[in-house]
């Protein structure tokens, strides 16, 4: 998130260059009139100017204080201001969390989905052994009831020889069923195995278009991965540079308000100095 800078409403830099004008003008003003008097003894004007003077001096000295106090109002106002981004870029962190967590259970959820096809799965080679052994069981009925029937055979040979034509006729007319039955199951097979290649030719066009997804999915994450640690980086950098940059300042400040007022206490030693000794300024 991009943070406004800062800049004071007040200049003290300004202010303080203008107060120190003002206040040399009157003192120059100052000396000058008591150049000119001769006679050290104060007058009454003369020390009603400097009550005057001492008055301006706490006035000055009341407004210097004001605005440091607005100042350090600003700094203060300032400071919750970066508090309360810096609060803004946590939630939108606390939000980010959220939805990793999210994207946590959804992979929870498709990962109980592939365990539950896995399952359905196993559970159907199960049905097919099942079938298989079913089969294998029918099978050897099957030969049971073979080996009965050629015993059966054995026994029914005269009958058979009776019921010869018969039977001739019965295998003429089975063998055409069988080969209408060949026939069927031939045309059934390569209809089976025509369906069977389409479902596997669509089964790998939907394999490839979810490999697509998951692949275009994985490259839009690791975008978006690589855009947060890029925007982190950044905000840190801002963050790191903007602290310097106040703390600079307010060094800054600090020394020139340090400057200031020992250049006043200075003015206000030499005034007193001067007043109790007005012969050295005759």
């Amino acid at each position: 998130m991009k943070k406004n800078k800062y800049i004071p409403q007040v200049n003290i830099k300004k202010l303080a260059k203008k107060a120190s004008k003002t206040f040399a003008k009157v003192y120059k003003k100052v000396e000058k009139k008591q150049k000119k008097r001769k006679k050290p003894v104060k007058t009454k004007s003369q020390i009603k100017f400097l009550l005057k003077l001492k008055e301006a001096k706490e006035k000055q000295k009341r407004k210097e204080k004001i605005i440091k106090l607005q100042t350090i109002k600003e700094r203060n106002l300032e400071r919750k201001r970066i508090k309360d981004e810096e609060l803004k870029i946590k939630n939108k962190e606390l939000k980010l969390k959220e939805e990793e967590l999210k994207l946590k259970l959804a992979e929870q959820k498709l990962k109980e989905q592939a365990e539950q096809r896995l399952q359905a799965q196993e559970q159907r080679r199960k049905d097919e052994e099942k079938r298989l052994r079913e089969e294998a069981q029918r099978i050897r009925d099957d030969e049971r009831r073979a080996r009965e029937a050629a015993e059966q055979r054995l026994r029914d040979e005269q009958q058979r020889i009776r019921d010869e034509h018969q039977r001739r006729r019965d295998e003429e007319q089975r063998q055409r069923i069988e080969e209408e039955n060949r026939k069927i199951e031939a045309e059934l097979k390569i209809k089976n195995e025509e369906k069977r290649f389409k479902e596997e030719e669509e089964r790998k066009k939907i394999e490839a278009q979810k490999e697509i997804e998951k692949e275009q999915k994985k490259l839009r994450d690791e975008e978006e991965r690589k855009r947060n640690e890029a925007e982190q980086i950044r905000l840190k950098e801002w963050e790191r540079k903007f602290d310097e940059e106040r703390k600079k300042h307010d060094e800054q400040e600090y020394l020139k308000e340090e400057e200031l007022r020992q250049k006043e206490e200075e003015r206000r030693q030499k005034l007193i100095s001067e007043e109790k000794n007005p012969n050295k300024i005759n």
